[in-house]
Order: C-alpha cells, then structure tokens, then sequence
C-alpha cells in the first residue's frame, strides 16, 4: 500500500503524542529509484497509498502502478488516497491493489498479465493506521485486544499464542525478536501470570511486563514494552521469514537491471536486506541512506528507518 509505513521505529513514551501518516524518506526513494514514464512499479507494502501515490505519479503517462498488502482494512485507505492523486493528476495513470503478501507477487502481475515489473518495493514498518487502532492491539500505547495480526483473517492473535507458548520459547522470542535484556524474566512472569488471568488485552500485557522488571528498565528513554511488542508481532506475522521469501519473489519479478528498494527500521530486518542485496544483486550504494534531521524532527518515527537498493543482474 502506501509507504506510511514509517512507524516500524518503536513507539515514543510521551503521553499524548499523536502517530501521523507520513512517507518515510520519500525523495530519497524517488531519487534510488529512478523512476521513469510508463514503467510497472510494485509497492508490496502500499499501506494507505503516501509513496505508492508519488511512484504513480513519477510513471506516468503510461506506468502502472501495482499494491499490494495482507491488510485487507487498510487497502480501502490506500485506494481513496490513489483516487484523489489520479484525479489530480494531468496525464493520470493507473493502479491496480490486491490483498496479498509480496510474497505473492509473481502471482499477483501473471494474474493482472503482467509478465515482470520494473520496480519492486517495500517499507518494513506498522502503518500509523494500525497503531492507531487500539482493535488491532499493535500499539501498547492504548488498550485493546492483543491481537496484532497483520491479516486478520488468518493464523493465531497474539492473545491465542501467549496462551500456550513454553516460557523457554517465549524469552528465546523476546531475545532474539527484540533484543530485550530482560527476556528470561519478562517471559517467566507472563507464564506464572497468565494461570491466574488470560492475557487477552494490550493494557494487560503492558501491566505484566511492568511488574517485572526492574526499576530502573521503566525509566528508559523508550516505552519499557517496545521490545515485546517488536518481538511478538514479528513472530505472529513470521514478518523475518516472510520477508526472505518477499525479497526472493520480489528480485525474480524484476525485468533484467530492474531496481528492488527496501526501507527497514530495525537491525534484525535490516540484516536480512543487506545480506541479500549484497549477495543478490548490483549495489548502487553500499551504505543504507538514512533520514535527514529535518524529516527526523517532522517524523520521529523515521529516525531508525534505512534505505536500501539492489539492481537485478543482466541476464
């Protein structure tokens, strides 16, 4: 959908903040990019339509812009932004979204007669749409269901995991998946707290994860949850492996020297990206980019975003 996805950072502390829709370093994708008129270009993360909106724009006339996303709620959001921008636009373009994972793309463009694209896209974060909404239980920030799926019409909510998952493979997920400190501990008090009440809300994990640790771990500069919230989602989502098969599917999609971008917000993705680009493809630049102070002051949520860009081989 839309590159709002700039919300992948962890959440700020501060009471009252308010999560704002705002592409994540959007002129530093359409400079990578190289965007061109009538190219086919696929935003595997189109979200709510913010990049997806300027890639249609800088292909038209002639381009085609492709979207896709497992979140099937947020699509009608990505398609009221992308009619607005083709109604404003002098020459148009047109667009066609699907609620699918990237992973799917090589199906998705034989379904639409599309033999490969041009560009091939994905911003790694959580839409402001979904934090903001306290139903999806992505954000601990306010109380809702613990439900944290990115499609909700399929696989366990997170409530359904922390149900029966072993205290062992629940800190080896809070360790790996987000690197917390206190992941032997944090798990130890879900397990022995959940006999004694169902942990089936945001708040409520929230409380537990508070309970447990130290003092001086609530006094952090971030939200003492962020981690486990990082980490479960990650897990419920398979967001890692979902992401190897993407970048896979996304790479063979791509005609001979086509470009596939990625923007990723914290270093276990940001790894993965790096090793595959480095492995798989022509580097235009080494270095990931990164946001400039100005867009970090406007957007702090894209203050850990990278950018990241790889060129399909000539065949």
């Amino acid at each position: 959908m839309t590159g709002d996805r700039s919300e992948g950072s962890p959440e700020s502390h501060r009471p009252g903040q308010v999560s704002v829709h705002v592409p994540v370093m959007l002129e530093e994708c359409l400079q990578v990019m190289d965007l061109r008129p009538g190219m086919t270009v696929v935003d595997g993360t189109v979200g709510a339509g913010g990049h997806a909106a300027a890639f249609a724009a800088a292909i038209s006339p002639g381009g085609t812009l492709v979207g896709l996303d497992r979140d099937s709620e947020i699509l009608a959001h990505a398609e009221a932004g992308l009619r607005r921008a083709q109604e404003a636009s002098a020459e148009g373009f047109e667009f066609e979204l699907r609620c699918a994972s990237y992973a799917e793309v090589g199906e998705v463009l034989e379904d639409l007669g599309l033999r490969v694209c041009d560009r091939f896209f994905i911003d790694l974060g959580v839409s402001s749409l979904q934090l903001n909404s306290a139903t999806r239980g992505f954000s601990f920030m306010q109380d809702g269901p613990l439900d944290m799926r990115m499609n909700q019409a399929a696989g366990k909510t997170a409530a359904e995991w922390l149900r029966s998952v072993s205290e062992k493979e629940l800190s080896r997920v809070l360790h790996e998946y987000g690197e917390e400190r206190f992941s032997r501990r944090i798990a130890r008090g879900i397990v022995e707290g959940r006999r004694r009440r169902p942990i089936q809300t945001t708040g409520h994990l929230v409380e537990m994860i508070l309970q447990v640790l130290p003092a001086a771990a609530r006094r952090q500069k971030i939200h003492p949850a962020t981690r486990c919230f990082q980490a479960l989602r990650l897990v419920i989502n398979d967001e890692l492996g979902h992401l190897e098969r993407g970048l896979s599917a996304g790479l063979s999609s791509l005609a001979p020297e086509g470009r596939i971008t990625a923007i990723s917000f914290h270093s276990l993705e940001d790894r993965l990206v790096k090793r595959f680009l480095r492995e798989q493809t022509q580097l235009p630049f080494r270095k990931p980019l990164i946001p400039g102070e100005a867009e970090i002051a406007s957007n702090p949520r894209s203050r850990s975003a990278k950018l990241r860009c790889g060129i399909r081989r000539p065949e």
